[in-house]
């Protein structure tokens, strides 16, 4: 874990701090009274996929471009992401109170901390000896604005693949292309609005963080902390 100054922002940092919150948030769900179940589960589920939308544009870019076997190990997170999505999608369609649903919501937990423990051991230790430390705070902060920006504007909601709407995880990601174009940022090649491939994020280069980016990044959070 990150420490000094700006490490609250370090992308790194926040990561596997959110990391441990959906681990949290997992662990008490069950416990949580019926009748606000499915409000939590739900307002979880979304915030664990623009969690995952957030790192196909801020992270798995970073990885394949920086990395030795970068494009390998983006690609094994992406896939990791893929079933996580089938996994809390295919729960969130079982009766909450059934013996169903505490299973499947078991098996999302288990690959959601496998996911995030993987991610942090095959990958963060590199990063953070590869990429410069001012670099990772202001990717910190634009994950930081995503993750206020995608669950607020995701008005929609998480219907299973086979409904014919497009499926969540990238309907997440559309709303992230559209924050970070509004803050500025280049979008890695391949990836806009409507794009259907999952790997597209690491076809690319790594998102261009400028000072303006960070700058707007940092106002758009600090606006909403001031609001609250």
């Amino acid at each position: 874990m990150t420490t000094g100054t700006g490490s609250a922002h370090d992308l790194l940092h926040v990561l596997a701090r959110d990391h441990r919150r959906f681990d949290e948030r997992c662990r008490t769900f069950l416990d949580a009274p019926t009748r606000r179940g499915e409000r939590l589960l739900r307002g979880l589920a979304v915030d664990v996929l623009a969690h995952e939308a957030a790192e196909q544009l801020l992270l798995h870019p970073l990885v394949a471009d920086r990395l030795p076997r970068g494009h390998l190990l983006a690609t094994a997170r992406l896939e990791e992401e893929d079933l996580l999505e089938r996994l809390l999608l295919d729960a969130l369609d079982q009766p909450l109170a059934s013996e169903q649903f505490r299973h499947r919501f078991q098996l999302v937990h288990r690959h959601l901390v496998e996911h995030t423990d993987r991610e942090e051991l095959e990958v963060f230790p590199y990063l953070r000896h590869v990429v410069q430390r001012r670099e990772l705070r202001e990717l910190g902060r634009l994950y930081t604005t995503l993750m206020v920006r995608i669950p607020t504007r995701m008005q929609c909601r998480l219907e299973t693949v086979d409904s014919g709407q497009r499926r969540p995880l990238l309907r997440l990601r559309d709303v992230g292309c559209d924050v970070l174009r509004e803050l500025g940022s280049v979008l890695p090649i391949g990836v806009a609005p409507g794009a259907d491939d999952l790997l597209a994020p690491i076809r690319g280069v790594v998102i261009d963080v400028t000072e303006a980016t960070l700058t707007a990044a940092g106002s758009a959070v600090d606006g909403r902390a001031s609001a609250r």
